[in-house]
C-alpha cells in the first residue's frame, strides 16, 4: 500500500543543511576558555540550542543518547575518511544513522553539520558559541534548530591536530501535522467522529466532480476500520497482510453489505495525535494514486468508514473502508 510520509509524503523527512564555518572558527579561543570534554560540550551545546528555542517560545529539547551516538559517529567518520556531507560515501542518511543506533524510523529527523579545516584542539565554550551563532545565522540551519515537533537533541564534535574540526547537531521528534494540507487549524487534535466527517466531505467533493453519488457515513464501517489499526498496533501496521474485511464486521452487519474495499496509508513524522490536517493529507494522497482513486470513485459504493490512528512517536495510519449496501 502507498505510504505517505512527512514533507515529501514518500519518505520520512531528513531536514539536512550543511555549513562550512572555517572563517568564523579560525580565530583562536580566548586563553581563559577551558577545554571541554564531550559530555560537558554536549550539555553546553544543548543549553545554547535551548536558548535559541526559548527566544522563539518553543519548548526545550532534551539530550538523547542515541542521537549523541549517531552524531559522534558521523563526526568521527567525516574526520577519518575526509569527507563533508550529510550522506556518507555509501549513501547513508541522518535518518539511517539514527535508526542504526536504535532510533525510531517514524521520527522526524534533522541534522546540522560544520567543518573547520584550520581549527585545532581544544573544544571550548567559545568554539561552541561560534558554531551555534553560525548555524543560527544560516536560514536552513536555523530552521532545523527552531523546528516544531522536535523533542530530542544529540551532539558530536571532534577536533584533530591535523584534520581540523567536525561538528554535528542531530534532532528528532514526532513532528507535527501543521505542514500538511488541510484547514488552518490542521494541527489540532480532533475526535474520530470529526475525522470521518472531514474525510467524507473531501471524498464526496471529488465524487461530485466525477459525477458519482455521494457516500454516506457508516458507523459499522468506521468501527471495522478502527479494528484494523487500534492504537496498540499502529506501530506494526503494514508489516503483514490485513485480515479479510468481512471478518472485521460484526455478525449482525455482514449480511448488510454486498462488497467492501479498503484504502490505507502511513505517515511518519506527523505528530502525536490525529488532526484535521492528517485527514487532508491521506485523502489527497489517495486521489493521486490511480488505483485508490478508482476505488474511492466506484459508482457502486454507497457508504464510508474512516479513521486515523497514531502511535505517539510520529507514525499515523489512515484507513478508509468503502461498502456497497445491499
Amino acid at each position: 500500500m502507498p505510504k505517505p510520509r512527512r514533507i515529501s509524503l514518500t519518505e520520512i523527512a531528513g531536514l539536512c543543511c550543511a555549513l562550512v564555518l572555517a572563517a568564523a572558527l579560525a580565530r583562536p579561543a580566548a586563553a581563559q576558555d577551558a577545554a571541554l570534554g564531550i559530555d560537558a560540550a554536549r550539555q553546553r551545546a544543548l543549553e545554547l540550542v535551548n536558548e535559541s528555542r526559548r527566544a522563539q517560545k518553543l519548548p526545550p529539547l532534551a539530550l538523547e543518547p542515541k542521537l549523541n551516538q549517531a552524531a559522534m559517529r558521523h563526526a568521527l567518520d567525516m574526520l577519518k575518511r575526509n569527507f563533508y556531507a550529510h550522506n556518507t560515501p555509501e549513501g547513508k542518511t541522518p535518518a539511517d544513522r539514527y535508526q542504526a543506533v536504535g532510533g525510531s524510523k517514524w521520527m522526524l529527523t534533522a541534522e546540522n553539520i560544520a567543518r573547520c579545516e584550520t581549527c585545532r584542539p581544544p573544544v571550548t565554550d567559545a568554539v561552541l558559541r561560534r558554531l551555534q551563532d553560525g548555524w543560527m545565522n544560516s536560514p536552513g540551519h536555523r530552521a532545523n534548530i527552531l523546528r516544531k515537533g522536535l523533542t530530542t537533541f544529540g551532539y558530536g564534535i571532534v577536533m584533530d591536530a591535523k584534520g581540523g574540526m567536525y561538528a554535528v547537531q542531530n534532532f528528532a521528534g514526532p513532528g507535527t501535522s501543521d505542514d500538511a494540507k488541510g484547514p488552518a487549524d490542521g494541527g489540532k487534535a480532533i475526535p474520530q467522529e470529526e475525522q470521518a466527517q472531514l474525510a467524507l466531505e473531501a471524498i464526496n467533493k471529488e465524487r461530485g466532480k466525477a459525477g458519482r453519488a455521494p457516500l454516506k457515513f457508516s458507523q459499522a464501517l468506521t468501527q471495522a476500520a478502527r479494528a484494523l489499526a487500534p492504537p496498540s498496533s499502529v506501530s506494526t501496521f503494514g508489516q503483514q497482510k490485513p485480515p479479510p474485511l468481512f471478518d472485521l464486521m460484526p455478525d449482525s452487519e455482514r449480511e448488510n453489505w454486498d462488497g467492501l474495499a479498503m484504502v490505507a496509508a502511513i505517515c511518519g513524522g506527523c505528530g502525536l495525535a490525529p488532526a484535521a490536517a492528517d485527514v487532508g493529507r491521506f485523502t489527497a494522497q489517495w486521489f493521486r494514486n490511480p488505483s485508490y482513486s478508482e476505488t474511492l470513485l466506484d459508482a457502486e459504493s454507497t457508504h464510508l468508514g474512516f479513521t486515523v490512528s497514531a502511535n505517539g512517536e510520529g507514525k499515523k495510519v489512515g484507513i478508509g473502508l468503502l461498502g456497497k449496501a445491499n
